[in-house]
């Protein structure tokens, strides 16, 4: 078995933090995908209710507002909150 040169190893590892931080955005997003789906039952409803305006985001996308906080769904949790409960929408 071939060893590897140590300048390499070396890239690789200091590669291995920044790579893994620029998957966080795309986890984010699915566990965001994962959670609006959840509370609506269905992909494109779901996928509708992220894209379009919403008057309770001051008329931002659900998606745009949890873009600006790293596609996170804390901001829209009480919203999300509400659907499962059938108010408001």
């Amino acid at each position: 078995m071939a060893s590897t040169p140590e300048s390499r190893t070396t890239r690789q590892r200091g590669r291995t933090e920044p790579f893994a931080e620029s998957l966080q955005p795309l986890t984010n997003y699915q566990t965001l995908v994962a959670r609006v789906v959840d509370a609506f039952g269905d992909e494109v409803k779901a996928s509708r209710w992220l894209s379009l305006p919403n008057p309770d985001l001051n008329g931002k996308s659900p998606l745009q507002v949890a873009q600006r906080e790293n596609y996170s769904a804390a901001p829209l949790e009480p919203i999300l909150i509400r659907i499962e409960h059938g108010i408001d929408y």
